[in-house]
């Protein structure tokens, strides 16, 4: 059906479906009012000059129309996603997925330090975290190991990763009081729930240099290839206690990245409150998840990074 019959055809059939003849009830119970029965199969006007249904949105843009010169992607590389609707399997701009960073002509897999960037969805938990931003459960000729992956939200897009080992025993504080800005977890039930490594970390800082506050900054100062001061936190609860329910897989990731496992009666401090004078940690290989203990206590961190 060429352009102008599917015109008058289409006026036609509305004609009749509005009532072209007065009590004309057969007329009017055949009237083809189908988009998609009349022509107008295609979804939007892809050519710029395109018929549209007049009973919805929908478009006849005849067979063999030409597509806008611009439609010239496939976007079909690893980590690519076309940019809006296709034209004759063809985009007109390609874009990365989440977890993919454009870089050399191409989309490749990147964390983004210190955020949420989605990279996590392509890694699993006791995988090996790489100075480039990549994953892999065993070490890659040619890549440096700076943690494992210990933490991944529900969703699956975000995630946290520990370092290889301790980075000393420190004093969480000097001072027998509260922060005013953290949450208080009276119950191991609510911390566990508590995964703001950074933001955590952040109000500590906030609240005193590093001789009031030692665990705190010393991971906010701790930096490897591949990240900078200011990357690494100490870990909230959540973290902790997903360390605990998942310690097997999290201690095979350390072993094949030559880190040092979790091994009993090591504690790690979080950065949950309990109230003013406690704060939640973890005998990763004991018998609880997370144990409060005061905050004049000397034990070991071991940062976290977000990504």
């Amino acid at each position: 059906m060429n352009r102008r019959s599917l015109m008058i055809s289409t006026m036609l059939m509305s004609a009749m479906g509005v009532g072209g003849v007065v009590g004309n009830v057969w007329a009017a119970s055949c009237a083809v009012t189908d988009c998609a029965a009349l022509g107008y199969t295609e979804s939007y006007n892809s050519s710029g000059n395109c018929l549209k249904c007049p009973f919805g949105e929908a478009y006849n843009c005849e067979a063999g129309y030409i597509c806008p010169d611009n439609y010239t992607q496939e976007c079909t590389g690893t980590g690519e996603i076309g940019v809006g609707e296709a034209c004759d399997g063809k985009y007109a701009e390609c874009a990365c997925k989440e977890g993919y960073k454009w870089e050399n002509g191409q989309c490749k897999a990147q964390a983004t330090w210190g955020q949420c960037s989605g990279y996590a969805a392509l890694c699993s938990l006791g995988d090996i975290l790489f100075s480039d931003g990549t994953c892999s459960a065993n070490k890659v000729s040619g890549k440096t190991p700076i943690a494992v992956v210990v933490y991944k939200s529900s969703d699956g897009k975000c995630g946290q990763a520990m370092t290889l080992k301790s980075i000393g025993s420190y004093e969480w504080s000097d001072l027998n009081a509260g922060i005013m800005t953290l949450t208080d977890y009276d119950l191991a039930s609510a911390a566990s729930k508590d995964y703001d490594s950074c933001l955590n970390t952040g109000k500590i800082m906030a609240e005193g240099n590093k001789s009031t506050y030692p665990a705190a900054w010393a991971a906010h100062e701790y930096k490897i290839v591949g990240t900078e001061a200011g990357d690494w936190c100490l870990p909230a609860a959540g973290i902790l206690n997903s360390i605990y329910n998942n310690q097997s897989t999290i201690n095979t990731g350390l072993k094949r990245a030559n880190g040092t496992q979790f091994i009993y009666n090591t504690y790690v401090w979080s950065s949950s409150q309990r109230r003013f004078n406690l704060v939640w940690s973890s005998r990763i290989t004991g018998e609880y998840g997370l144990e409060d203990r005061p905050k004049s206590g000397s034990l070991e961190v071991r940062p976290v990074i977000e990504f």
